[in-house]
């Protein structure tokens, strides 16, 4: 028999199979899969005889039940329309009860195999991996709620009806994306929902969609159901209440509650297989170089990464190219700095990384640039990796990813090229060789990594100095060396310091606004070099220089000591640096 799973953790799939094949004498052909439409994609492809799915599979960026329901249901109806209902197990979470109205929904749909309270565990499971259940068994239980809406009221928070206001305000009156808008907020709530939302909306708003916009017609003239309610406040689960919660499930279902419901909770699926990291790879690699790209840019503190991406970003969509700033440092800089002005762009860009870890594209739009970020010091390991920067690279040509030493390695490996941006603080060369040394021993290569010297002035201290300082991790006590990468075939990039150029970006930062355009036709143009090695802007600028030896000796010699000779693994201290 061949099982799919749909449970995150590979240690419960591991557990029932092995329960399975010594209960029942039969050898079970299994996949574990991590998110909905990974399972539609797997079961649309044919040959599987069972499909277990729990429904707490994902997390959700909201407490909006109403909203999560309905986004379960529309993955669940799509992988019942790609395999058979009556082979689907349903693994419900703790606030379901058969009988109840959701789970009425998923009976009409065919699916009878649904384990709720008590009954989720493993030898539960195996039973009806075996021997699903029947139609007339469990039609009793939804005698009652066959055919109601799921819903027994329909509610918005005012959080999300602001954060939708905020999201037509950031448009400045700019018409051309109201319908593209309403058309996304309509696919992540239920037409009941959307009735109440469009009764906030500002009176011009509602005038264009209701010339422009048949969904919003069709909505705005759908005789309700139900008694909308008024927005209310749903309630924030703090990280205290959600240890309460789980160490109560763990009292109560020993089996798969504590493997399948707990570990899904504390984060991101704890393992990584080679097979989502194949198909993730897939939709990040595979597409024309031209089209989509996906780069990581880290460097010390002050050294200049976060500018270096914001005026990058700047020079790519002002050439009309699709562009997406992901903010993964601890400090958030992209939230302070986009966010300012508006209380709703906060709201918007604080949620906008956990949307994006959840499959869903919501960022803080200007124009052709889009903002994912969070509040300061958000705990990052909680956003699955893979899923976020496929989200991303799936709405955007460019994605540029601001890293710290601190950010999940997961982000270098799923980049397509990783650009280390060092000043002329040679200090600050040691702290690079450590990080680059921790990658390299993680499996990225080094292929991959390009070099920005930013801040850049002509003195004793040469760009290729630099670059042979970084190309070579040396141990504190200068007793080990470790070649990281050969310095002749590194590729790397100058932006030079200017006094003139250094008063505007002040200026910028106290202003809030962006006048790259006003920098000297020296940066502009160093800058448009590297623009062009990340995505093609359709100029004929050189794009970087390559390493020449340099005569000097003066940093070789600062660094490592000349009667070294061995070369070993010693710890790089990457982990005190980085966590």
């Amino acid at each position: 028999m061949k099982v799919l799973f749909g449970l995150s953790n590979d240690d419960t799939v591991k557990s029932i199979v092995k329960f399975y094949e010594e209960t029942y004498k039969e050898k079970l052909e299994y996949k574990n899969v991590y998110y909905f439409k990974q399972a539609v994609q797997e079961v649309r492809n044919g040959g599987y005889d069972r499909l277990v799915i729990l429904e707490d599979l994902e997390k959700y960026p909201t407490n909006n039940y109403a909203q999560i329901d309905d986004y379960i249901f529309k993955n669940i109806d799509a992988i019942s329309d790609e395999f058979d209902a009556k082979n689907i197990i349903f693994v419900a979470s703790d606030r379901r009860k058969l009988g109840d109205a959701f789970l009425a929904k998923l009976f009409n749909l065919g699916i009878y195999s649904t384990l709720t309270g008590s009954n989720r565990t493993k030898s539960k499971v195996c039973e009806v991996i075996n021997t699903p259940k029947k139609k007339k068994d469990m039609k009793k239980y939804y005698e009652e709620s066959l055919d109601k809406n799921v819903y027994s009221k329909v509610e918005v928070s005012e959080v999300e009806i602001q954060r939708i206001l905020a999201y037509y305000r950031n448009q400045e009156g700019n018409t051309s994306k109201y319908v593209e808008i309403f058309d996304r907020i309509c696919s992540q709530y239920t037409n009941e929902q959307m009735r109440i939302i469009i009764q906030f909306l500002e009176p011009g708003v509602k005038e264009f969609l209701e010339v422009n916009s048949d969904k919003y017609k069709a909505i705005a003239n759908m005789p309700s159901a139900v008694v909308p309610q008024v927005a209310e406040q749903q309630p924030i689960i703090n990280e205290k209440d959600k240890e309460k919660t789980e160490v109560i499930k763990i009292e109560k279902q020993p089996e798969i509650i504590e493997k399948i419901v707990v570990k899904q909770n504390n984060g991101p699926a704890p393992v990584i297989t080679s097979v989502m990291e194949k198909e993730v790879v897939k939709s990040v690699y595979e597409v024309p170089k031209d089209y989509r790209k996906v780069v990581c840019l880290i460097g010390a503190p002050k050294s200049g990464t976060t500018f270096c991406i914001n005026a990058l970003s700047h020079m790519m969509y002002k050439n009309d190219i699709k562009t997406a700033i992901v903010d993964m440092t601890k400090k958030r800089d992209s939230y302070i700095l986009y966010t300012y002005d508006n209380e709703g762009k906060r709201a918007i860009a604080a949620e906008s990384l956990k949307y994006a870890s959840n499959g869903m594209n919501e960022p803080l739009v200007y124009g052709k640039l889009s903002i994912y970020t969070s509040m300061p010091g958000e705990d990052r390991k909680q956003y699955n990796a893979s899923r976020l920067v496929e989200t991303v690279s799936h709405h955007n040509n460019v994605v540029f990813i601001d890293c710290d030493f601190s950010t999940p390695a997961d982000y270098y490996r799923l980049a397509q090229e990783i650009y280390v941006v060092q000043d002329m603080d040679i200090l600050n060369i040691n702290q690079i060789t450590m990080f680059l040394r921790e990658l390299k021993s993680r499996g990225i290569p080094m292929s991959k990594v390009k070099i920005v010297i930013n801040k850049h002035v002509r003195c004793a201290l040469t760009a290729k100095d630099i670059i042979d300082g970084i190309a070579t991790y040396t141990s504190p006590d200068l007793r080990m060396y470790d070649e990281l990468f050969p310095a002749s075939e590194m590729q790397y990039f100058i932006l030079p310091f200017d006094q003139e150029n250094y008063a505007k970006y002040v200026e910028m930062m106290y202003k809030y606004t962006n006048t790259l355009s006003t920098f000297t036709k020296e940066f502009r143009e160093k800058l448009e070099d590297l623009a062009n090695s990340i995505y093609p802007l359709g100029t004929t600028r050189s794009k970087g220089e390559t390493y020449k030896k340099s005569k000097s000796n003066a940093f070789k010699n600062l660094f490592k000591s000349e009667k070294i000779t061995m070369i070993g693994k010693e710890s790089s201290g990457f982990e005190k640096v980085v966590k």
